[in-house]
C-alpha cells in the first residue's frame, strides 16, 4: 500500500509539472534574466555583458511569442485565428532558432582568441543567416504552421562549432586551471546539451497532436529539464564566475 501511495504521489508530481511546465521554464528564464541584472557590474567591462542584454532579451521574446495562448476562445488575440499567424511556430523559429545562433556565434567570435576560428565561425553564421531564409522561403507554410528540422540541425552546427572552438582554445592555454571560474565554460556546457537534446525533437513534430498525448507529456517532460538545466547553469555560472576569466 505505501509503495502504491508514493508511486501515485510520484505520478502526480510529474503531471503537475508538465501541466505548469510553461510557468516553470519562464520562472528560471527570468531567474537566469535577474541574476544576470543584479551582477551586471561584476561583468560590465567583459563581453559577458552582452549575454546578460540576451537573457532579458529571452525573457520579453518568450513572453510576446505566448501571444497564441490568448487567440482560442474569444480571448484578446481572437483576430488572429484563422491567420498565418494564428500559432507562434514563426515567432519562436525567427527569433529562438535564428537569433539565438546568430547570437552565440557573434558572442563567442568575440570571447575567441584564435583569429582564424573567428574568421571561419563569421562564415558560418553569414551562411546559416542566408541558409535559413531560403529554407523558410521554401516552406512558407511549415514556417507558420510547424517547426522546420533542417533550421535547426544547421543551428546546432553552429553552436558545435562555437563550443568545439572554444573548448579548443581552453585546452591549450592556462586557462583549463581555472575553467570552473569562467562563464564561457558554463555557457557552452548548457548550450551544447541544450542543442544536442532539443534538435532531434524537431523530427518528431509530426506526433505533437493531441491524440498521442503520451508523446506531448514526454516532450513537454524533456522540454522542462532541458530549459531548466540551461537556465540554471547560466544563473550558477554568473554567480560563481570571475569576470576577468571572459
Amino acid at each position: 500500500m505505501e509503495i502504491r501511495h508514493q508511486q501515485i504521489t510520484h505520478n502526480n508530481v510529474i503531471d503537475f509539472l508538465i501541466n505548469n511546465r510553461h510557468n516553470f521554464t519562464l520562472f528560471v528564464e527570468i531567474l537566469a534574466a535577474v541574476t544576470g541584472l543584479i551582477l551586471y557590474k561584476k561583468y560590465k567591462h567583459t563581453a559577458a555583458k552582452y549575454f546578460i542584454y540576451f537573457l532579458v532579451y529571452i525573457v520579453f521574446m518568450v513572453i510576446i511569442g505566448r501571444y497564441s495562448y490568448l487567440v482560442r476562445d474569444d480571448r484578446v488575440f481572437s483576430f488572429l485565428e484563422g491567420t498565418l499567424i494564428e500559432r507562434n511556430y514563426w515567432w519562436f523559429t525567427l527569433f529562438w532558432k535564428i537569433t539565438a545562433v546568430v547570437f552565440f556565434g557573434w558572442y563567442y567570435s568575440k570571447v575567441l582568441k584564435n583569429e582564424s576560428h573567428k574568421k571561419i565561425l563569421k562564415i558560418s553564421i553569414f551562411t546559416f543567416m542566408i541558409t535559413s531564409i531560403v529554407i523558410i522561403l521554401f516552406n512558407l507554410n511549415l514556417y507558420f504552421t510547424g517547426s522546420i528540422p533542417s533550421i535547426g540541425v544547421l543551428g546546432a552546427l553552429v553552436i558545435l562549432q562555437c563550443v568545439v572552438y572554444y573548448f579548443m582554445e581552453i585546452l591549450q592555454s592556462d586557462k583549463i586551471l581555472t575553467f570552473y571560474k569562467s562563464l564561457n565554460f558554463y555557457i557552452s556546457c548548457a548550450i551544447l546539451l541544450f542543442w544536442l537534446i532539443k534538435t532531434p525533437l524537431a523530427f518528431f513534430e509530426p506526433y505533437y497532436r493531441k491524440a498521442d498525448m503520451d508523446y506531448v507529456n514526454l516532450r513537454g517532460y524533456i522540454n522542462l529539464i532541458v530549459i531548466s538545466f540551461m537556465y540554471i547553469t547560466y544563473s550558477i555560472g554568473l554567480i560563481v564566475s570571475n569576470p576577468e576569466n571572459d
